[in-house]
Order: structure tokens, then C-alpha cells, then sequence
């Protein structure tokens, strides 16, 4: 077996974010499309939600206009929310004096128009008023030409509310369905390639990452980074997960906090403080998913290479039937059998352990870390 793994050299992280996977790029090409048409966007994460959508998105819309970020600090009592005037000040001061101020004051602005503006530091306590904010300006910005439009994309957390669903210049985009395992396969397999796995153990650590974190970046990374040992067995990896999310047995399901999908599958890490039973079950799928096939191909080069003396066996039984038809749990009482006269001790040996390796995940059972790697 080659060595567990290497380090993998910097560059290779570099060929590809999250924002590359194909789930996340797809996300970042329908928000691109709603700003090319005009529309300002509201991204909806839920907490702990991945970093990086900024400068993606920034990437993405170089020529769709000025990029200006906007920073919102968290409201006072002597600093209420108030998103129109807040612009003002940032965009077009030399009107922020103005008593009576309006969108359409802001919209005529010639600095204010033609930009891009992210708005950052939004938070459950002021993001009501600014999306009620883009709400009326969704109203006036359409009888604006899009080449001297400005659009916003305003990022809030998972708990805001949702915008009207009819305002012709303004879209609400969901991340709550975006990444699935299929991008957590794509993305364990880039950073595991580089350690020096052998094709067969990484493709059992890949599967086993994108099963347990199931739909969270961030699991997958943290996995794809530890030892071979706890991406195999990973309770204890996940529980130092939760604790340091601040997570306990009390924190609920919740898909605003992160800690359960849009399709209800919990939080690999709050799984594993509130139902360890279901990361054994998801390590038992990949191990069914990579394990079965090695069982299967292991049993039929038993056969290839031990066809004479199967067939003479079977013929000495009368059950002259095709050797390959043997499944593992035949193959298996049939060589103990003749074992001593026929078969060597290890091929014996080695086709129980394949048959106890099947059995145990025919009943639900995942094997092992050690008996794992020996199929593998």
C-alpha cells in the first residue's frame, strides 16, 4: 500500500474554490443573468455559508458596470436603519442634506448610475428595512434604461424574510439547494489526488467525504484535509466540528442556521452529537457504494484463477453449472470444503473474508477502518 497521503503543494488548491463546482457556478451564472437583465439581487445563505460569492460575482460582472461596495454598519439608537439616506452619504453626498430624500432623487444622480453595488454587513437586525429598501426601488429603477441602471446585490442570512415575488426588477436567489453530493465529490477528489492515495482507497475516501458532509463545503474541505483515519471514521472529527460552531444537543434543525438542508438531511456535525447513527449510515452507504463492487470483482478473479479445480469440485458434487455463477456465499462453504485438498489455506481465508465483508454490509453494518482498506 502507498503512504497515506503527502502534503499536497499550494497550487493545487488553487485550481479550484467552491465557486468553480458545478453547483455553485451555476448559482453564480443565474445571478449574473438577472443583473445582465437589469434586476437588483438578494442572495439568501444561511449562516456559516461559504465566502467568496463577492469576488466570484465581481469576476463575472467586470463589464456590466462600476463596482462600488457599500458597507452597512449595524444600527443604533442614535443611528437608525435608514438604507436610502445611508447611499446618499456613500454615493451621491453632496445631495445627503437634502431634507426629503427619494429614489428617484438617487436614481438621477449622475454618480449613482450605471454602477454595480454590493452591499455589505447586513444582519437579522436591519436587512427588513433594506429589503423593503430594494423593494421600492425595484419600482422606480425599471423605467431607467439597464446600460444607465444600477443594480444591487445585497447578501442576507437564511432567517430574513423573502422579497415580493412580482417586483419585475428585483430577484431573490436561494442557496439552499445549490451544492449537493455530486459537487462534494468533485470537490474531494481535487484535494485528495494530490496526497498519493492509491485510485482505489481515495475513491473510498471521496464517496465517504461527500456522503458525510452530504451538502456542506465546508465538512467536505475540513475532511479532505485530516487524516485518512478520520475521513473513515469521522464522529470524533465532526463533534470538534459542532463545538467550535458553538453547536449542542439543543440546537435545532434549522436551515436558516445551517444546521439542516432545504430536503431536511441534517448537519453532518449536528448529526453527530444528536444521532451518531446517522453518520454510521451514511459512512455505510459509501462503503456500500465502493466496497460491493470490490467484493464482486475480487470474487470472479477467485474464480478465473481457480476455475479447473472449482469445476472439478462442483462436478465431484454434481453441480456441473458454470463456475461464474457462483456468488460469494457459495464460493465460499465450497473451497472450506475441499481446502485441504484442493485450495490453499489463504484463498480460503481470503473468500471468507469476503463473504463476511458482504454479509456485513448486506445487513447495514459499515466495516471496520482496517477491514475497509484490506478489501481495497
Amino acid at each position: 500500500m502507498q503512504p497515506a497521503h503527502k502534503e499536497a503543494p499550494s497550487c493545487w488548491r488553487e485550481l479550484m474554490d467552491i465557486w468553480h463546482l458545478p453547483g455553485p457556478s451555476e448559482y453564480l451564472s443565474t445571478v449574473e443573468r438577472s443583473i445582465r437583465n437589469g434586476e437588483s439581487v438578494i442572495l439568501r445563505f444561511p449562516e456559516g455559508a461559504p465566502t467568496g460569492a463577492e469576488t466570484a460575482l465581481h469576476a463575472r460582472l467586470e463589464y456590466c458596470g462600476r463596482w462600488r461596495r457599500v458597507v452597512v454598519s449595524p444600527p443604533t439608537e442614535s443611528m437608525p436603519v435608514d438604507p436610502l439616506r445611508h447611499l446618499f452619504s456613500e454615493l451621491a453626498p453632496e445631495l445627503s442634506r437634502m431634507p426629503d430624500l427619494t429614489p428617484v432623487e438617487l436614481c438621477e444622480d449622475e454618480g449613482f448610475r450605471g454602477c454595480v453595488i454590493w452591499i455589505d454587513g447586513l444582519c437579522s437586525i436591519n436587512c427588513c428595512e433594506w429589503i423593503q429598501f430594494l423593494e421600492n426601488y425595484s419600482q422606480v429603477s425599471q423605467n431607467i434604461s439597464r446600460l444607465r441602471r444600477t443594480m444591487f446585490i445585497v447578501p442576507v442570512s437564511g432567517d430574513a424574510p423573502e422579497a415580493s415575488r412580482n417586483n419585475v426588477a428585483l430577484s431573490m436567489h436561494d442557496w439552499a439547494t445549490v451544492v449537493d453530493e455530486m459537487d462534494l465529490v468533485v470537490l474531494a477528489n481535487n484535494r485528495l489526488r494530490a496526497r498519493g492515495f492509491v485510485e482505489t482507497i481515495r475513491k473510498l475516501l471521496v464517496i465517504t467525504i461527500a456522503q458525510v458532509a452530504a451538502w456542506d463545503c465546508a465538512v467536505a474541505e475540513g475532511l479532505a484535509q485530516a487524516r485518512m483515519e478520520d475521513i473513515l471514521d469521522p464522529l470524533e472529527f465532526l463533534k470538534s466540528d459542532a463545538r467550535g460552531r458553538g453547536w449542542t444537543r439543543e440546537t435545532p434543525p434549522s436551515v436558516a442556521l445551517g444546521t439542516e438542508s432545504y430536503l431536511g438531511v441534517a448537519h453532518a456535525a449536528l448529526a453527530a452529537i444528536r444521532e451518531p447513527s446517522e453518520i454510521r449510515r451514511r459512512i455505510w452507504s459509501a462503503q456500500v457504494s465502493v466496497l460491493l463492487p470490490v467484493i464482486e470483482m475480487q470474487r470472479r478473479q477467485v474464480i478465473r484463477e481457480h476455475r479447473h479445480q472449482i469445476t472439478a469440485e462442483l462436478r465431484q458434487k454434481g453441480r456441473p453449472y458454470d463456475p461464474e455463477t457462483l456468488e460469494i456465499g457459495d464460493l465460499a462453504p465450497l473451497l472450506s470444503r475441499a481446502c485441504f485438498a484442493r485450495f490453499d489455506q489463504e484463498v480460503v481465508s481470503r473468500v471468507e473474508r469476503l463473504r463476511f465483508a458482504r454479509n456485513e454490509l448486506a445487513h447495514g453494518r459499515p466495516l471496520p477502518i482496517s477491514q475497509a482498506l484490506e478489501l481495497v
